[in-house]
């Protein structure tokens, strides 16, 4: 409880830092967190166990959610292209804003209107993925924008300590909104009206949506520095490779989401549809997310301060991804395994997160910064659908397939599990690779390595 308490006591001195500031950044830093948690409560509310409910209600198959998870990895591809519009402008606030507010319309309003058309699941459902695909154009075109228009407000010295406040505030508040929501939902269900306890929230969504867009209006945008270099696309495809030491910091991110979204939706599609378990319950477990943040997070943080950004994340994939063996193992006998999975997982996944979290921005050059966080984000959304893809064909090849393992007869999204796993080994390997080369180029560049590489 000692502990807890002096987790508690320092969340509380963050809180009263970056939440009653009384100067820029601050002020910038405040309203960030606050639209992160107001867009991360909405995002939960139409997405995760609840689309994925929305989607078994329509009577989606297995291939049919792969297909709509691949979706917004195929339309976000397109961040390539994003300077070619984004450079145009000097000022992109009121822009990025407005696609922010088109974004939520098509995501929460249109997709809701979708189950009350007159036609039959199937081509309500191809629906679905047109207004995702539109939605993840628009994602494309514009996210960018918002990451570099945000990260000017956090000074690097802060980041660390930003990203994990950013992501407990996010939890506590995020994970106490969706265990409301998944006991509501349920009792909806409970009585035949599941549709209209996803819709509710749906509804909800929108009001946060309106929070969401005033608090952006309040975060303010810092010049964009122009190399004065002419943008095509060739540059944009070329220029990206002249930055060795970025390219690390992009290799890294594809190698983690290639082999992270293998699994995709399929195992909260055997939760809820072949277990049968609850929202209530699966948000339930979630909920440990909260203490184990309080006390964690700090952890990461300073894991990440005394050693380096790599090292931090090279050690927590390596103790992540057992939690991989624990799911595979879930049966309605062995339920018990759930929560012992998901809690050791919480453990890890602060330190990947935060990891991630910066990892755009590390050895990010300081000219033409919207065309490097573009690449950035299409190659991790490259190795994003390679990853979706590859499990997606895994599961349509192998449906019907089943094989004992240690006394428990396994299907395919199980063992797809044990699949992710074996890759994640390979991951740790090559991070460590990486970051070896990292330290090598700072060593003959005779520069003294920056976090990406080492401790400063």
């Amino acid at each position: 409880m000692d502990g807890l308490s002096r987790r508690w006591h320092e969340l509380r001195i963050g809180i009263r830092k970056r939440l009653q500031p009384v100067e820029e950044p601050a002020i910038s830093q405040r309203n960030l967190i606050l639209a992160n948690i107001s867009s991360g409560t909405v995002n939960n509310f139409i997405g995760g166990n609840f689309f994925t409910g929305l989607l078994l209600l329509l009577q989606a198959s297995d291939g049919i959610i792969g297909l709509i998870a691949m979706t917004g990895y195929v339309g976000n591809l397109l961040q390539v292209l994003s300077p070619l519009l984004l450079e145009r402008f000097h000022s992109r606030k009121r822009l990025l804003i407005l696609s922010r507010m088109v974004i939520y319309f098509f995501n929460i309003v249109v997709i809701a209107l979708v189950p009350f058309l007159p036609y039959e699941n199937r081509t309500k459902l191809v629906l679905i993925i047109a207004v995702l695909l539109l939605i993840n154009l628009i994602n494309a075109m514009t996210a960018p924008g918002f990451s570099v228009w945000h990260i000017k407000c956090v000074p690097e010295k802060d980041r660390a300590g930003y990203f994990t406040l950013n992501s407990i505030l996010n939890g506590i508040v995020v994970f106490t909104a969706i265990l409301f929501a998944g006991k509501i939902v349920d009792q909806f269900k409970a009585s035949g009206h599941e549709m209209e306890g996803l819709l509710l929230f749906r509804g909800i969504a929108l009001v946060l949506c309106a929070v969401d867009i005033f608090l952006l209006f309040r975060i303010k945008e810092y010049p964009n520095v122009l190399s004065g270099e002419a943008i095509s696309l060739t540059t944009l495809l070329i220029r990206p490779f002249r930055e060795k030491k970025y390219l690390i910091s992009v290799a890294t991110a594809c190698l983690w989401s290639f082999a992270a979204n293998i699994p995709g939706p399929y195992f909260t599609v055997y939760m809820l549809k072949d277990m049968g378990v609850s929202y209530f319950f699966l948000n339930l477990v979630n909920m440990f997310n909260i203490p184990i943040l309080l006390f964690i997070a700090p952890l990461w943080q300073r894991q990440v301060n005394r050693i380096s950004w790599f090292g931090t994340l090279t050690f927590a994939v390596s103790f992540f991804l057992p939690h991989y063996f624990i799911l595979a193992f879930i049966t309605k006998q062995t339920l018990f395994l759930y929560p012992i999975a998901v809690v050791y997982a919480l453990l890890m996944a602060p330190g990947i997160n935060l990891v991630f979290a910066n990892m755009a921005y590390i050895n990010l050059p300081e000219k033409d910064q919207t065309s490097f966080i573009s690449f950035y984000a299409t190659m991790n959304n490259l190795a994003a659908l390679l990853g979706t893809l590859a499990g997606r064909q895994f599961i349509e090849a192998t449906a019907g397939f089943r094989f004992p393992i240690f006394g428990i007869v396994m299907g395919n999204k199980q063992y797809i599990l044990l699949l992710t796993a074996v890759l994640m080994i390979g991951v740790v390997i090559a991070i460590q690779a990486l970051h070896r080369k990292a330290l090598n180029m700072a060593a003959k560049s005779d520069t003294v390595p920056s976090d990406a590489c080492g401790k400063e």
